[in-house]
C-alpha cells in the first residue's frame, strides 16, 4: 500500500535569491545547475525576456517523489 503525503508548497515559484536563501547554495551555483538543466524554471513568453528567473518548485517536488513509494497528489 501506498502511503498518501501531504506536502505544503508555499509558492509555486522561487527567485534565484530566494532559492539560495532556502537552500543555502551560491546564487552562482544555482545559475550553473539552470543552465545545464538541473534546475527546471517556469518559461517566459517571448516578450518578456528580461524577466526575473522563476524556479519551478512543483516540478522538483514532483521529481523529488518520482523515486519513492508515494502517492503525489498537489492539493492547489
Amino acid at each position: 500500500m501506498r502511503p498518501n503525503i501531504t506536502i505544503n508548497i508555499n509558492t509555486p515559484y522561487l527567485t534565484i535569491d530566494a532559492f539560495s536563501k532556502c537552500t543555502g547554495l551560491p546564487k552562482s551555483t544555482i545559475r550553473d545547475m539552470i543552465a545545464d538543466g538541473r534546475l527546471p524554471v517556469r518559461a517566459k513568453s517571448i516578450d518578456m525576456k528580461r524577466g526575473k528567473v522563476l524556479i519551478n518548485m512543483l516540478a522538483l517536488y514532483t521529481d523529488a517523489s518520482e523515486g519513492c513509494n508515494i502517492s503525489l497528489q498537489p492539493n492547489l
